[in-house]
C-alpha cells in the first residue's frame, strides 16, 4: 500500500495558504456549484509557479490554498490542504509529474482533487500515461495562464 507523505516530510517546499478544510472535495467541482474550486500550483520553476499563482488569484471560480515546488511536496500538501484541483508540472526532478499521478491512484483513501499536467514537453506518449494514471486533462505550458485556468476550471467540473 503506498501512502502519501506528511506535510512535515515536505514542508521547506509547500507554501500553504489557509488551513485544512475537511468538507473539501469534489463538492466544490459540482455543476451549478457557486464555491470556488480550492486550487494547488505544483511546479518547480520558480518563474512558471508565480505566474500561475497570480493567475488562479484572479480567476472567478477558483481560489488558491497552496503552491508546491516538487513531486514529494505536492503529495503531501495534496494531502494536508485537500484542494479540489492540482495544476501540476511534469518534469521535475526527483518525484515527476506522472509519479505525483501514479502514487495518488495507489493511494489509500485515493484523493477526490482532480488533477491537470501542465509541460512543456507535451507528446501523445505522455498524455496516455497521464490520462491512464488519473490526469483529468494535459495543457501545454506554451498556452497563456489565464486559458490555463480557465481551461482546467471548466474540465475539472465535468
Amino acid at each position: 500500500m503506498t501512502t502519501i507523505p506528511t506535510a512535515l516530510e515536505a514542508s521547506a517546499s509547500t507554501f500553504a495558504r489557509g488551513g485544512r478544510r475537511e468538507d473539501r472535495g469534489r463538492r466544490l467541482l459540482a455543476e451549478g456549484s457557486d464555491g470556488a474550486a480550492a486550487v494547488l500550483v505544483v511546479d518547480d520553476n520558480d518563474f512558471f509557479r508565480h505566474g500561475m499563482v497570480r493567475a488562479v488569484e484572479r480567476e472567478a471560480g477558483m481560489e488558491l490554498v497552496g503552491e508546491a515546488d516538487s513531486g514529494e511536496a505536492a503529495l503531501a500538501a495534496i494531502e494536508r490542504l485537500r484542494p479540489d484541483l492540482v495544476l501540476l508540472d511534469y518534469q521535475m526532478p526527483g518525484l515527476d509529474g506522472l509519479g505525483v499521478l501514479r502514487r495518488l491512484a495507489e493511494a489509500q483513501p485515493r484523493p477526490s482533487c482532480r488533477i491537470v499536467l501542465v509541460s512543456a514537453a507535451l507528446d501523445d506518449e505522455v498524455e496516455r500515461a497521464a490520462r491512464a494514471s488519473g490526469a483529468v486533462a494535459c495543457i501545454g505550458k506554451d498556452t497563456p495562464r489565464t486559458q490555463i485556468c480557465a481551461e482546467a476550471l471548466r474540465l475539472a467540473r465535468q
